[in-house]
């Protein structure tokens, strides 16, 4: 949900809002310090201390998430570049490919209608006995060794 959200604010906002809780961390501990030297607002500068505190360890925090996520953004897009390059050249590979495909597919139909022709000559000289003679046996291997 917050990945979500944050989808629509762009990243330079993003980036300058965590620069900006980091900075005032930063300046509210200084002056959070210089407000705990003076006796009259000393429960003040420690209550500034606290939350500027807290505030500079969110933001560090932020800092680095934000490092390390623009790091991991950068290598997304190298990786996203170099897929859409493979993708093209798996086009190109299969195209290549289906042409070979297709190619081999008519030899073999061309070789099936030839075998096909040879045993209907060779078929007239099966006897009434199913005896097979061996130019069918002969014509049956070359079918399954193919054509040579």
């Amino acid at each position: 949900m917050n990945s979500f959200l944050m989808s629509f604010v762009p990243i330079e906002w993003i980036t300058t809002a965590i620069h900006s809780i980091f900075i005032f961390g930063v300046v509210g501990l200084i002056v959070g310090s210089f407000a705990s030297k003076i006796p009259v607002i000393n429960a003040y500068g420690t209550i500034i201390k606290a939350i500027a505190g807290i505030l500079l360890i969110f933001g560090l925090f932020a800092e680095g998430y934000n490092y390390a996520s623009k790091d991991w953004i950068t290598k997304s897009k190298e990786y996203e570049e170099k897929i859409r390059i493979a993708e093209e050249k798996s086009g190109k590979v299969n195209e290549v490919i289906k042409h070979v495909f297709v190619d081999k597919v008519k030899v073999v139909e061309t070789e099936r209608v030839v075998i096909q022709e040879k045993l209907k000559d060779v078929s007239v000289k099966i006897d009434s006995q199913c005896k097979i003679t061996t130019d069918t046996v002969d014509i049956l291997n070359q079918a399954a060794r193919g054509k040579k």
